[in-house]
């Protein structure tokens, strides 16, 4: 019976792990683990697993060869491999510290010779460490995975040793397969041959060894040709290779015997901080192989140091002898490590070279020397020949922003911009190559801003005249900058400026004949208000006598353009300001708006200059049921310039109540905030009284508003519970008081505020020990205010008692003494 991927696996490690030897493995019920996929499987469950299989002492080997027997695919199985390596999980099993003793880059003994695409990954190491070593980027991307290629034919060079499968093909007049593996003695054994010894033979050493044993044994064809013999590797070994030195993961670690130097150098994170990437030593049988420059991959991609591991190697990587700091600008920054006989331009080439912007001619050099700090200018002819010391910073520095042959000519020039300096450029010369002079050019004056030696400006002024005949020639210096002038440059800007009913104000230039007819169809023409007969011109006199008391220092001229039969056009003069006027008899619409508790609630046009109140209410229809016809507020347009923090004062002043309860009460803080002014009147006055100043004038945008009549009385401020209660006539200011809990300690009994609906406001009025509520009446709010500092220590009537008290007797005492 098969089961799903992932339960089926998590069925056979349960039993696998939990069961305490082999021989219970046997008798499992999950029999198929060919469609479990490792992806789905996170590491925390891994680890329980394996944690499981050390308990119940199950080897790695037989795990390995127990999950190939359920049928868990080559694939499937690498992928695991690799999770326990990146887990840590390898060798030993699982290290709560983290440390390592053996890994295991493929599987031993048990790996196909050319396994799919995805059998062999390395996972990749993401190594922290210093970014800025040049080469240390190689061991710390994820896109970067160096891995021994199975998918190659077998390397002429490769040793063979025990546990190395070899397939021998036979062909020709015989046809035979002999799959052997290399023993523990390094025999291989061949029926009817008997054994061969090959351990530490070459692939084409052992070649020709065993076609020799074949061909004097069971295949004589061989010697004749019509026999062949072909043999290649099968599965490979595992050997182990150990890495000492400054490598950020050093250690002993069981690979595939395929795999080359670079491969395991990746593997182990690669040199540390301060290992070195230019003398990494290879050790085999207690002596140096070969010693590894990464400089010669990483610069030219050449790998001929990347040879294959033996079994039993051991890769050294000492600490890095010199190394410097380059910055600046080049293409690349960073610490770079040099070898005996490298200089500045070895660098610079390691660097890929100057940028584009940079200062080629000398580089500045910090160094450490054993007291303290040095500084060394090197000149370009020293890069090839100056030994650079351990820790030499060297920074390489940007060109100037100045042009070694700049000139610069504007004004009155057809290609006015910059230009090359040439070997006796002249002034005329140069003014040829821009195009030559405008026709407005000034040509008894033009100007050359010049550099000295010492940097100081100097003016140089020349005639252009003598310039273009050549008769007082000019020759042009560095950073030249040539002015000249146009003859519209040295005369004042004419204009001319309109204003008032025009459609489009402003000023406009002076020409010419110019007229006044003329600016105003340039203007747009005159709007609707506008008067064609009172257009009034100012124009500025010249040579004004001012030594008169009184004199003219303006001449105003009055125009009437509706009849041009009787009139000339005016021809203007520069700085003439025109005056369009507003005709006499043209008043603009006024409109007032009425909201709320009408018939017909909306904006109304006022037809009389002197419309009232009551003439309004005449059309809007008359009012709602639920109007409150009593008072109404009337919200007239202000210019206000007071702050808010001078409104704020001002008004808690008025009511001698403290600032921050202002927030408190929306009613006072909306009219404290408005833009415009509120007038309360007395609507019934304002009806029936319509002589009365109840009845008022209105206004261009007056907004008139007919409140509901909702029969409550609304309670805030400095009272225990703020609410709103129905009103109730003819009951006082302390009746609603006590409704809303009484005062708290902090109200302010004598500053307590009657707000009407229309706006208005009374306070408690108070009279030596009496007090005066004000009324109130429907659609009222009551506010208590809280007492400020100054309230706060004004003295009880009981305190006033003994104040006077004491001073009666004191009177007493002195009137006494006195007699």
């Amino acid at each position: 019976m098969k089961f799903s991927s992932k339960f089926s696996f998590f069925c056979f490690l349960f039993f696998f792990f939990a069961l305490p030897g082999i021989a219970q493995l046997n008798s499992l019920s999950v029999s198929d683990l060919s469609a479990v996929n490792i992806d789905n499987i996170s590491d925390d469950e891994i680890e329980i697993y394996i944690l499981k299989a050390k308990e119940s002492g199950i080897s790695e080997q037989n795990a390995y060869k127990l999950l190939l027997d359920k049928g868990m695919p080559q694939t499937e199985l690498n992928k695991l491999e690799l999770r326990l390596v990146k887990l840590s999980l390898r060798g030993s099993g699982v290290d709560k510290s983290g440390q390592l003793p053996e890994t295991t880059l493929t599987a031993p003994k048990r790996r196909n010779r050319y396994p799919g695409p995805e059998s062999n990954q390395i996972p990749s190491q993401l190594n922290k460490g210093d970014i800025s070593i040049f080469g240390s980027e190689l061991f710390m991307s994820n896109s970067l995975v160096f891995e021994p290629n199975l998918r190659i034919a077998t390397p002429a060079g490769y040793i063979l040793g025990p546990d190395d499968e070899l397939v021998i093909n036979v062909f020709g007049f015989s046809e035979r397969t002999y799959n052997v593996t290399v023993n523990e003695e390094g025999n291989i054994y061949i029926p009817q041959v008997g054994p061969i010894f090959v351990n530490g033979l070459s692939i084409d050493q052992a070649t020709t060894k065993i076609r020799s044993k074949l061909s004097s044994t069971i295949y004589k064809a061989i010697n004749s040709g019509q026999t062949r013999v072909q043999i290649s590797l099968g599965k490979i070994r595992s050997i182990r290779v150990t890495v000492i030195g400054e490598s950020k993961k050093p250690g002993t670690y069981t690979v595939s015997s395929l795999t080359t130097l670079f491969n395991l150098l990746y593997l182990c994170g690669g040199p540390s901080d301060l290992g070195s990437y230019r003398k990494i030593q290879l050790i085999r049988g207690n002596e140096l192989k070969h010693s590894v420059d990464l400089y010669a991959f990483l610069l030219r991609g050449d790998q001929k140091d990347n040879i294959l591991l033996r079994d039993g190697d051991v890769i050294r990587i000492p600490y890095y002898k010199t190394r410097i700091i380059l910055n600046g600008n080049v293409k690349h920054k960073g610490k770079y490590e040099l070898v005996e006989g490298e200089t500045f331009e070895n660098v610079l080439q390691f660097s890929g070279g100057f940028s584009d912007d940079a200062y080629k001619a000398g580089i500045t050099i910090y160094q450490l020397t054993e007291k303290e700090r040095r500084i060394v200018n090197l000149e370009k002819n020293q890069f090839d020949s100056y030994n650079l010391l351990s820790s030499d910073s060297i920074v390489v520095g940007k060109i100037l922003d100045n042009f070694e042959n700049k000139l610069t000519i504007k004004g009155a020039i057809r290609r006015p911009g910059e230009y090359a300096l040439g070997e006796n450029l002249s002034l005329k010369d140069l003014i040829e190559r821009a195009g030559g002079v405008k026709e407005d050019i000034y040509s008894k004056r033009g100007s050359i801003s010049r550099l000295n030696s010492d940097r100081t400006p100097i003016q140089v002024s020349f005639d252009i005249d003598s310039v273009l005949n050549n008769t007082s020639p000019i020759l042009l210096k560095k950073n030249d900058s040539i002015t000249l002038y146009s003859i519209f440059d040295l005369k004042s800007k004419d204009e001319i400026t309109i204003d008032g009913f025009i459609k489009r104000p402003g000023t406009y230039k002076w020409a010419e004949n110019i007229s006044l007819r003329d600016i105003i169809l340039s203007a747009g023409g005159l709007t609707l208000p506008g008067d064609i007969t009172k257009i009034e011109i100012a124009r500025v006199i010249e040579n004004v006598d001012i030594s008169e008391l009184n004199y003219n220092q303006a001449e105003i001229l009055n125009i009437d353009l509706s009849d041009s039969s009787k009139i000339k056009d005016i021809i203007l003069k520069p700085f003439d300001v025109i005056h369009i006027r507003q005709q006499a008899g043209y008043i603009t619409r006024r409109t007032v708006f009425i909201a709320g508790e009408v018939t017909n609630p909306g904006p109304y046009t006022l037809k009389m200059s002197g419309d009232r109140i009551s003439d309004l209410m005449k059309r809007v229809g008359g009012f709602r049921p639920n109007a409150d016809t009593s008072a109404l507020i009337i919200r007239r347009l202000s210019n206000k310039s007071q702050t808010t923090a001078d409104r704020e004062r001002v008004f808690s002043k008025l009511l001698k109540i403290k600032p921050d309860s202002i927030n408190s009460n929306e009613i006072i803080k909306r009219e404290i905030f408005r833009d415009y002014e509120n007038i309360s009147i007395d609507l019934n006055k304002a009806l029936h009284e319509p002589y009365e100043s109840e009845n008022m004038i209105l206004e261009d945008g007056d907004v008139i508003t007919i409140e509901r009549n909702t029969n409550l009385i609304k309670v805030s401020g400095e009272v225990y519970f703020p609410t709103i209660i129905p009103f109730k006539k003819n009951f006082s200011l302390k009746y609603y008081i006590e409704k809303s809990g009484s005062y708290t300690p902090l109200a302010y009994k004598k500053g307590s505020l009657v707000i009407y609906p229309d706006g208005k406001a009374k306070k408690v009025r108070s009279f030596l020990f009496f007090r005066s509520y004000p009324e109130v009446v429907s659609r009222s709010e009551i506010f208590v205010p809280q007492k400020n500092e100054k309230n706060k220590t004004r003295m009880s009537v009981g305190e006033w008692s003994v104040v006077l008290s004491s001073l009666a007797i004191i009177a007493n005492v002195i009137i006494n003494l006195r007699n």
